[in-house]
């Protein structure tokens, strides 16, 4: 028998050997040794031949024999059944490819060939013919996955990246792709790969998603998001990915990036307090889109009074964070509507905010300060004088502008400070 071809064998060497095993083959049939099989078509063995090889590999299409009786190709595959031991038979399907490029049963020998080398540990071998496949069907799943298995067990990282990035563009294609077959086995053929695109897509989703969330470098985290985002735009991960983006911007301090993610994620999911915030704090430094301040202002409020109290936090923590989300989102709210001259309004929100900030060094004076513009320009002017004085112990800027403000008031009104 022909034999693998031996290790410093050249492929000239093993072509001729193969040339050799030919001669030896057509004088077997000149011989009329396979004869007493051949010349009974529907003899037992015949018969069984018929149905084991037209039965479709496992792979990601019909890879189905063709046999043609009394021919060269249908002796050859009628040798090839006839063979027992594993890796002459191997040999003869290698030898097939060789002798038959453009079988109809091409397809079987190669798919044969590859996996048969996989579980023998031939793995250059296996990913050859799992290319030969793919040349022949460019959206043959299973052969580009087995690659991946190869291509695993070489720890080859250029090819694991190469036939997996390929698995996924066939997954997606086969995926998508119209089902309308009349044919029942093809029919059931076709919903075979659908599940095998299917399978391979979630766990090539999953790996990714994993190795995002468990990444330690935030440009690494924004790596795997992308290729995840590239496999599958609407991923089951996307929640989780645009979270991820957004925790990796902040880290990188990627202000613009960080807002985009969180405004997307918030589109689908607004239950993020923290990004509410984030988000509208950026507009509202920059003086930027009134309008969806306000309304994540809205949110945040709503969103915290129905939240329930985290089992991580102590009553107090929690008190704590939902006054100060709470209280800035009001004070937001207040000095937006303020900037726009809506002063009703703006007296309404900052007057909500006050206790809630009450004790904030930071924001409590600039509440006050806002109320005190608020309702001067509503012409509450000893309102407007109560707000500015306790608005003096504050110091700085803030004490600075109260005391102006106040000189003014007296001056304009005869209002008392």
């Amino acid at each position: 028998m022909l034999g693998r071809r031996n290790a410093g064998e050249t492929k000239s060497d093993y072509t001729n050997k193969a040339s050799c095993f030919l001669d030896y083959y057509v004088r077997l049939v000149e011989r009329k040794r396979l004869v007493p099989v051949l010349a009974r078509p529907f003899s037992f063995t015949y018969c069984l031949l018929l149905i084991v090889l037209a039965l479709p590999a496992p792979a990601g299409i019909n890879k189905k024999l063709v046999v043609k009786p009394d021919t060269p190709e249908g002796n050859f595959l009628e040798l090839i059944n006839l063979e027992t031991d594993f890796d002459k038979r191997l040999a003869l399907i290698d030898q097939f490819t060789l002798m038959f490029p453009g079988s109809d049963s091409i397809g079987w020998a190669y798919s044969q060939i590859q996996d048969a080398s996989l579980k023998d540990g031939q793995l250059d071998r296996a990913i050859h013919a799992g290319d030969k496949l793919l040349e022949l069907d460019p959206d043959d799943l299973e052969a580009a996955r087995v690659n991946v298995q190869a291509a695993r067990r070489k720890d080859d990282q250029s090819l694991i990246k190469k036939y997996s990035d390929l698995s996924g563009r066939i997954a997606q294609r086969v995926a998508s792709a119209p089902v309308s077959i009349d044919d029942p086995e093809e029919a059931a053929a076709q919903k075979k790969r659908l599940e095998l695109a299917a399978n391979l897509l979630a766990r090539q989703e999953y790996e990714i998603y994993d190795r995002a969330f468990n990444a330690a470098d935030p440009q690494r985290k924004i790596g795997a998001l992308d290729e995840l985002l590239k496999l599958n735009p609407h991923t089951r991960y996307l929640n989780e990915a645009l979270l991820i983006y957004y925790l990796a911007y902040r880290q990188l301090n990627d202000v613009a990036k960080a807002v985009a993610a969180g405004e997307r994620l918030l589109q689908r999911d607004s239950g993020h307090e923290d990004i509410l915030l984030f988000v509208a704090d950026y507009y509202f430094r920059r003086k930027q889109e009134s309008r969806k301040v306000l309304d994540y202002c809205d949110k945040i409020v709503a969103v915290l009074d129905g939240r329930r109290k985290p089992a991580r936090l102590t009553d107090a923590e929690w008190n704590y964070q939902k006054a100060l989300y709470s209280g800035t989102a009001h004070y937001m709210a207040g000095a937006v509507h303020a900037n726009e001259n809506q002063f009703e309004s703006a007296d309404r929100s900052l007057r909500l905010a006050l206790p809630l900030l009450k004790g904030n060094n930071t924001l409590a004076p600039a509440v006050l300060a806002s109320l005190g513009w608020a309702n001067y320009q509503l012409g509450r002017y000893s309102e407007a004088v109560r707000f500015y004085r306790q608005c003096l112990p504050f110091g700085g800027v803030y004490r600075e502008q109260a005391t102006r403000n106040l000189a003014a008031i007296k001056a304009e009104h005869s209002v008392e400070e």
